[in-house]
């Protein structure tokens, strides 16, 4: 569907584009902290009002990412006459009348800049092969992938490319696999508009293309939609409930080099009269691969439909609300009282005995969460490889990023201390209450004293045997190391790791 281009015409879009400052900061300060509007006929108008001046920054994001037509005269202003020569022959403009208008969407994200389809298109809206570009499962795939040097990677369902070539960063070879042949169409030219050459891309349905090979890092954001039917291939596995995203958790150990990770997003269903973390247990059994999942969401039913139904499809009422009911009608057929979005990570190991972490995920999960990731799972490992008589010999240190804080209740001419919490203020953003009486030991744990000598000295100031403080106080603090609170005196802060990349 794109036209020939050289390298030398995609490095001029490029330059067009950052000199316009349409990157993620540019459209940040002109848009303001709001999504990328995917389908932004709801709020057109002050998009409109928002791009009124008419700067190349201004047209290009009418065309590119508002879908709007401009005139050839604001095109040649923003692209002078030869680019737009060039866009119009590969297919990334057309012509209408006097106006110009895009027939795709381009997104810069990380430094990269990105085509995708305009999902809003009548032409494109029912197309089962729809190429999307940057969605909340993009974003969150990629901060939370653990971004070590890779000999080879593997992005299983690569869509326009993008997991693929923020991996080619650090990874010697990339290999970017989709059942979707327009998909590949999408990312192989993303591949020489980034000028990335460490990529290849085959066509294929899970890891049958790779069959025999092994890889450092696997990345996957799959079509995870617990839905009644396949209507879209981005979004639905045609499999019934979460079963393809199961399948790819049972198959992917066996297509990872030692100490590789495999890491995905994905939804889940929760089905009446079972335990959703025992059911997702089953998932990882012999699998020779320690695991994280994290749980960050969860929908009844309807509202997990309505978000579906109204993200994905045409603004017709009639049309959304038969499709609200399909969905609704199947979630009870099925037995399904709710879907959770979540995470999994994988790490082949090969300890003889592998652990399993299925929790909660923390209110809030800001940034790249990449380096405390692997933090959390080196954290897991010592906690594992140490039993409490071990613990009590290390030099524990209190993370950079924990913060403490007191409320207080005015009384008696006076401020009494009524609740003390302990937070993070980077990564995965794990908090929760502290009994007061340890807020004194934490502050104490800078690397230099072993647990022991510190606990000891914390028992005599509350005039109790160490006998009887200690083995109440290790449970509690096995919890701080295993959410980064406290780390032991070799490990380094994953804010160190975060800053490295």
């Amino acid at each position: 569907m794109f036209g020939p281009c050289t390298p030398e015409e995609l490095s001029a879009l490029g330059s067009a584009c950052e000199q316009a400052g349409y990157s993620e900061q540019g459209l940040l300060e002109l848009f303001g902290p709001v999504g990328l509007p995917l389908r932004p006929t709801r709020e057109m108008a002050r998009f409109r009002h928002l791009t009124r001046q008419n700067r190349a920054l201004d047209t290009l994001a009418r065309l590119f990412l508002l879908g709007l037509p401009v005139s050839q005269a604001a095109a040649l202003r923003a692209l002078d006459a030869e680019l737009l020569e060039s866009c119009l022959r590969w297919g990334l403009l057309e012509r209408h009348g006097e106006d110009v208008c895009a027939t795709v969407r381009l997104l810069p994200y990380r430094g990269l800049l990105l085509a995708a389809d305009q999902a809003e298109r009548p032409e494109i809206a029912l197309r089962a092969d729809q190429v999307m570009g940057i969605t909340a499962s993009t974003a969150a795939l990629a901060d939370f992938t653990v971004r070590q040097p890779a000999r080879a990677t593997l992005d299983l369902g690569t869509g326009c490319g993008v997991q693929a070539f923020l991996a080619a960063r650090h990874s010697g070879e990339v290999v970017a696999t989709d059942t979707n042949p327009r998909a590949l169409e999408f990312a192989c030219f993303n591949a020489r508009l980034n000028n990335i050459t460490n990529v290849c891309f085959i066509q294929g349905d899970g890891f049958q293309p790779v069959l025999g090979r092994r890889f450092d890092l696997v990345v996957v954001n799959p079509p995870f939609a617990i839905s009644p039917a396949a209507r879209y291939l981005y979004r639905d596995s045609g499999l019934p409930g979460d079963s393809f995203c199961q399948r790819l958790v049972r198959e992917a150990p066996g297509f990872l080099h030692e100490g590789g990770f495999f890491q995905m997003t994905l939804d889940w269903a929760e089905y009446a009269g079972q335990d959703w973390r025992g059911r997702l247990a089953e998932w990882f059994q012999d699998s020779g691969c320690d695991a994280w999942v994290l749980r960050l969401d969860r929908h009844a039913p309807a509202a997990y439909a309505y978000m579906w139904v109204h993200d994905t499809e045409p603004d017709h009422l009639e049309s959304a609300g038969r499709l609200f009911d399909e969905w609704v009608s199947y979630f009870e057929r099925e037995g399904i009282e709710a879907v959770s979005t979540g995470l999994i990570a994988l790490r082949r190991s090969p300890r003889a005995r592998h652990w399993l972490r299925i929790e909660e995920g923390p209110e809030q999960v800001v940034g790249r969460i990449g380096p405390w990731v692997l933090q959390g799972f080196l954290l897991q490992d010592f906690l594992d490889d140490t039993d409490d008589a071990a613990l009590l010999d290390h030099k524990l240190r209190l993370s950079p990023d924990v913060r403490l804080t007191e409320e207080c209740q005015a009384g008696e001419g006076r401020w009494r201390a009524t609740a003390t919490r302990i937070r993070l203020r980077r990564g995965l953003l794990w908090e929760g209450n502290l009994d007061s009486r340890l807020s004194g030991l934490l502050a104490r744990l800078d690397g230099r004293r072993p647990l022991r000598d510190l606990l000891v000295h914390l028992a005599v100031e509350l005039g109790v045997e160490p006998e009887r403080l200690i083995p109440k106080c290790l449970p509690l603090l096995r919890d701080l190391i295993q959410r980064g609170f406290l780390l032991p005196e070799h490990f380094p802060a994953a804010a160190q790791q975060d800053e490295a990349q």
